[in-house]
Formats: C-alpha cells, sequence, structure tokens
C-alpha cells in the first residue's frame, strides 16, 4: 500500500489530463451533432463520427489514468507529440497573423510545462514508489502503441482534412470576393462612361463613405435588384490618377494611406477584420487582402505579403493632386 502522498505537480499535470478528458468529450459531442445534422439518415456517416470521436478519446483518458497510477511516460510520450502538431500547427498560422501568438506559447506552456513539474525531485519520488522507477510492463506498452496508432489512423487524416478544408475555403471566399470586386469595378467603369457621354450618373463625391456609394452603384447597375452583397468591404479611390497601376478598389482591411504612402513602403501591412470599426467579416479579413488597379486587373495577397514594395514592383503610384478614398467609415485623404 502506497503511503506517499501526491505531490502538488503531479496534481497540477493530472489536472490537465482531466482538462483534456473534458475537452475530449465535448468535442465527442459536437461530433456526434454535427454528424446527426449533416449526415441525416446517413448511418455510416454517424458510425464515423463515433468511431472518430471515440479515437479522440481514448487518447487523453489513457493518458489521465496511466498518470494516477504512476506511469508518467505513458502520459508524457503522447502529450509532447500531440502539443508539438499543435506547436507546429501554431507556428504555421502565426506566419500569417500575430493573433496565433497566444496559441504557439500555450503549445509550447502544455508541451514543456507537464515534463518540467513530473521531473521535479518530488514527483520522481512518488512516481518511483508508484511504479517501481516508472518501469512500463510489455502490456502497458503495447496498449499505448495500438491506441496511438488508432489516434494517428482515425484523428490524424481528419485534422489534416479539417486544415485543408480551411484553406480551401479561405481561397474559395477569397476568389468570390474578387468575383464581387470585378463586377464593383464594371459598375464604376459603367458609370463613368455615362458620366463622360453626358448621362445620368453617380458622383462618388456626393457620397460620405463607400457604403453608400456602393449600394448607389449596385442598384443601378446590377443585374440582380437584390440586398448588395458585403457593401462595406471596401475602399474606393475617387478623381484617380491615369495610371493603369493605381489602386481604384482596396478590400476594407487594408488602411489605403498606409499602402499609398512612400515611407512605408517595406513596411508590412496590417490586415484589420471589419468588425472591428463595425464592419461585417468577410471571413478571411487577416489572412488576405484584395487590390483592384485602375487598369481592370485585380490580385489577391497573403498577409505576409501585403507591403507596398512586394505590391507595386515599379514603385508606388503617386495619387493626383485631388485624389481620395471612400472608406466605409469615411473619406480619407493621401497626405505624406
Amino acid at each position: 500500500m502506497n503511503d506517499l502522498k501526491k505531490p502538488l505537480p503531479v496534481v497540477i499535470v493530472e489536472t490537465l489530463g482531466w482538462i483534456y478528458v473534458m475537452l475530449s468529450v465535448l468535442l465527442f459531442i459536437l461530433a456526434i451533432v454535427s454528424a446527426c445534422r449533416g449526415s441525416g439518415e446517413s448511418l455510416s456517416g454517424i458510425l464515423f463520427a463515433v468511431l472518430f470521436g471515440l479515437c479522440l478519446l481514448a487518447l487523453p483518458v489513457g493518458m489521465f489514468f496511466a498518470l494516477r497510477l504512476g506511469r508518467r511516460t505513458w502520459f508524457l510520450a503522447p502529450n509532447t507529440i500531440v502539443m508539438s502538431l499543435c506547436l507546429i500547427g501554431a507556428i504555421e498560422a502565426l506566419c500569417d497573423s500575430a493573433a496565433a501568438l497566444p496559441f504557439v506559447l500555450l503549445a509550447l506552456l502544455f508541451g514543456i510545462g507537464p515534463m518540467v513539474l513530473l521531473f521535479l525531485p518530488s514527483s520522481s519520488r512518488w512516481f518511483n514508489e508508484m511504479s517501481g522507477d516508472d518501469s512500463p510492463s510489455p502490456f502497458g506498452c503495447a496498449g499505448i502503441v495500438v491506441v496511438g496508432v488508432l489516434w494517428l489512423a482515425f484523428v490524424g487524416p481528419c485534422l489534416s482534412e479539417l486544415s485543408f478544408s480551411k484553406q480551401r475555403m479561405t481561397a474559395a471566399l477569397s476568389s468570390a470576393m474578387a468575383m464581387r470586386g470585378r463586377n464593383l469595378n464594371i459598375s464604376m467603369i459603367e458609370n463613368q462612361l455615362a458620366h463622360e457621354s453626358g448621362e445620368d450618373w453617380i458622383d462618388p463625391a456626393s457620397f460620405t463613405n463607400s457604403t453608400q456609394y456602393v449600394k448607389a452603384l449596385w442598384a443601378k447597375f446590377s443585374d440582380d435588384k437584390g440586398s448588395c452583397p458585403y457593401p462595406d468591404s471596401w475602399c474606393i479611390a475617387v478623381n484617380p490618377p491615369d495610371n493603369d497601376k493605381f489602386p481604384v478598389m482596396v478590400t476594407a482591411n487594408i488602411d489605403p494611406r498606409e499602402l499609398l504612402r512612400p515611407s512605408n513602403e517595406d513596411q508590412p501591412l496590417k490586415l484589420t477584420c471589419p468588425k472591428e470599426w463595425g464592419g461585417t467579416c468577410f471571413k478571411f479579413c487577416e489572412k488576405a487582402g484584395m487590390i483592384v488597379y485602375k487598369g481592370g486587373a485585380s490580385q489577391i495577397f497573403k498577409n505576409k505579403y501585403v507591403r507596398p514594395s512586394l505590391i507595386f514592383n515599379d514603385g508606388i503610384p503617386k495619387p493626383g493632386p485631388d485624389t481620395y478614398f471612400l472608406t466605409p467609415t469615411g473619406r480619407v485623404d493621401l497626405v505624406e
């Protein structure tokens, strides 16, 4: 009978293991609910979700009970592997957005923290008392291998597919935004041609923000007379110079003043989600931005490439003396 009191460092890690179990149970429930809603009468989809959830749940449950039985290695080995994968994913996300920094720090904390705590002298004495120098039995090692293989076989591919799905979703959303931008630019060109031919036109100078102007263009030139999609997603140049490389439209997550400021040429631009100023998030706000040029071409830039020197290979185009931008929050003048 073991009379040695469990030290505080082991209790802390055991609590972490309990949190892992609770999170896995929650994910298991969400997977089943999602499968039932998405699969309808498809029994195979529901069974796959159950299998996925059980494999997801098996690893933290095994880790938790291994720790309670005094098997340090059985907890640390899978924890280190999983946290290493999480760290790799977080670092990859950090390349796209600084908002991922807390996840990098958490992955480091949960990966390194248990190793430090469980190898403290007080923890080592407890493990030696519980399991005889923490020596795993052949049966226990085989169990860990089986659980690890099942986890990698079922959970790993699903997590990879989820990552690829997010990338495909970002690409699809940015492509849809590019299509809307091109259509809006065509409406702006038609509006300018109407003005030059003396017909009724929509004067952008009569609006105080781009949202009003976009809605007016949509109502006059769009074949779809429904509500305008994402009307507050654009910053639009008024009185742009006669330069095909000048940006006449940029997505509202880019500040046009920073984009066209000569002293800012080599500085990365911050992509700001419109919801921060009350606009509508278009789902990839902090990951990519889009620019439509006066010549009609359009480009989508990932956040790590959104800097003026990379966008404008021939130098930042100079605005005209009366050029300004209408943004969803009002007018901005281009002043160095």
